[in-house]
């Protein structure tokens, strides 16, 4: 699919010299796979991730156990990747910086986690707390935009991280969020966040959001702020 899409947009996997890892899920990292098998140069691509994005992760449902975790490669794969793994935030090109991992104990908003994610702490499988997760800041004229991969450590939680890191406002956040077993109340209480502490930052949500949560942040804010987000979206901000 990633190839896919990389394809359709124009996007050769040769031109593209660092990849950045939103944390180590498998729907996030499988792909790389394909995108590696791709390149041709022999210069390996800079893997920007958080060191705990490669232990073993899975998914419980039942029974039934599911690998979610960083796929394994191949010995020729592997040495096409140069990995950077970072636990504090790190600028990874001018201009465009992680957010860095956000412990649990600086979570103080609900964070965007699973309840049947587990990974492998001490030889025994215990609930993750997704603490690799990353998001991307990008400082503009107009504010800050955060890009987001699934914001496992929460919408608000991130959002105090950049703002910390940044001292600006945020203009837009881009990507997933993770909303999917918030309830009403904890979107109206992320509303009520976005609205009076930061601003009301415009919204372009997608992914693991979920349709409810994008449906009642429409509803309060308007199509203005909450704007639709597909694959292949392209954005413009002056820096």
């Amino acid at each position: 699919m990633l190839t896919h899409n990389m394809d359709t947009l124009g996007i050769k996997a040769d031109k593209i010299d660092k990849v950045v890892l939103s944390h180590g899920h498998r729907d996030h990292t499988g792909g790389l796979q394909a995108f590696l098998e791709a390149r041709t140069v022999t210069k390996p691509v800079q893997i920007v991730a958080h060191p705990n994005a490669f232990e073993p992760k899975l998914a419980k449902k039942l029974f039934l156990r599911f690998s979610m975790g960083f796929p394994k490669f191949s010995r020729d794969l592997t040495g096409k990747m140069d990995l950077h793994l970072f636990k504090d935030s790190v600028e990874v090109l001018p201009n465009l910086a992680t957010t860095g991992e956000i412990p649990v104990a600086q979570r103080p908003e609900k964070p965007g986690i699973a309840k049947n994610a587990f990974h492998r702490v001490g030889g025994q499988w215990k609930w993750d707390p997704v603490i690799d997760d990353l998001s991307l800041i990008l400082p503009t004229r107009d504010g800050l935009i955060i890009i987001t991969g699934c914001c496992h450590a929460g919408v608000l939680n991130t959002c105090a991280r950049a703002t910390q890191l940044f001292n600006q406002k945020i203009k837009a956040i881009i990507g997933g969020t993770h909303m999917l077993e918030y309830s009403k109340e904890d979107i109206e209480h992320v509303g009520d966040a976005l609205q009076n502490i930061y601003g009301t930052p415009e919204l372009y949500l997608n992914h693991c959001i979920g349709k409810r949560a994008i449906e009642q942040l429409r509803g309060r804010f308007g199509s203005q702020i909450v704007h639709d987000c597909h694959v292949g979206t392209e954005f413009m901000f002056e820096i």
